[in-house]
């Protein structure tokens, strides 16, 4: 079972974050980012601080280029260069290790303490 949990990231932007969902697993996905929409395979408390940084700035470039452009743009690269050549995927490696941000961490405790409600409140856990 997996939650999904919509969290403010930049002034009026909203990101649905779906984590623990079964079809990343199933795939071997870490991460992937569908318009405002990041799936993670792991529950928040799992997920290595990189990974979600590296989906968040897709995030972010979706937010300045507009869904449409990024994603024309996105797989023009993934098909001419590959995904090691893919300026995004530079782009989103190049942060992987810098330290999150206030706003970010915010972001991620948020999205911990919304699991950990929705789980409390379910009586569940929404692990599998």
């Amino acid at each position: 079972m997996w939650a999904t949990i919509f969290i403010k990231v930049e002034r009026s932007r909203r990101v649905c974050f779906h984590c623990d969902v079964d079809w990343c697993k199933r795939y071997k996905i870490r991460g992937v980012v569908i318009g405002h929409h990041i799936f993670f395979a792991d529950p928040p408390d799992s997920i290595p601080e990189w990974t979600f940084r590296h989906e968040l700035e897709h995030a972010y470039q979706i937010m300045r280029e507009g869904a449409r452009k990024f994603y024309w743009n996105y797989f023009w690269f993934q098909i001419r260069l590959g995904y090691h050549k893919n300026p995004y995927e530079i782009e989103a490696r190049a942060v992987e290790c810098i330290p999150l941000t206030i706003n970010e961490e915010e972001i991620l405790w948020k999205l911990k303490d919304d699991w950990q409600q929705l789980q409390n409140a379910s009586g569940l856990k929404l692990t599998d």
